[in-house]
């Protein structure tokens, strides 16, 4: 968190989960808490409010005692459409998003990101370790809601697709992709000791 610059911090829970049975991700228990909790400790020192985007079991996501938004569709439309409700929600200038199922993510990963974002001149700020580029793990300015309503209303949903429309940095954190790395299936959960 800046002086001049609120900031929001989102955790996308709204996917269909299919890879994991449709068993909803972030109420998944990893070491005796649900997936989400991770994710909303790893932001909290850093923003000026917290927000859940889930489509499902909104009630279970309600007691983490924060807003949790749903997607402006009904159809399951991936991550941009989860940024886009928090768009909408949101009063702040900047958003910092992260997924539900990162357990292993930490306030000082994601406060170089802000740091690096802040310090550019970009509208999008992404994570990659290497080559490989994390589009869940991003800051991204809520001046671009149009722009992303308007993507989305074309039918569009890659994520890397709508970047490149934007000034986007990506910050490389190296080789080491730990933290950044998601779990996406109940053998993935069920073989981290």
């Amino acid at each position: 968190m800046t002086l001049q610059t609120k900031v929001t911090g989102v955790i996308l829970a709204g996917g269909q989960a299919r890879r994991m049975n449709y068993q909803d991700k972030g109420l998944q228990l990893f070491r005796g808490q649900p997936l989400i909790s991770y994710s909303l400790n790893a932001l909290r020192p850093l923003v000026d409010e917290l927000i859940i985007n889930a489509n499902r079991n909104l009630d279970a996501y309600q007691t983490f005692g924060m807003p949790v938004i749903p997607d402006l569709t009904q159809n399951f439309s991936g991550a941009l459409a989860g940024i886009l409700a928090a768009m909408n929600y949101s009063n702040t200038d900047l958003l910092i998003i992260v997924p539900c199922d990162a357990p292993f993510i930490s306030t000082p990963q994601l406060q170089r990101l802000l740091s690096e974002h802040n310090e550019s001149d970009a509208e999008i700020t992404v994570t990659r370790t290497g080559e490989q580029v994390h589009s869940v793990f991003l800051v991204v300015k809520t001046s671009l809601q149009t722009s992303l309503e308007s993507y989305l209303a074309a039918d569009n949903h890659k994520v890397r697709l709508w970047f490149e429309q934007h000034r986007t940095h990506f910050v490389d954190f190296g080789a080491d992709a730990i933290g950044f790395e998601n779990i996406n299936t109940l053998d993935e959960l069920n073989a981290i000791p």
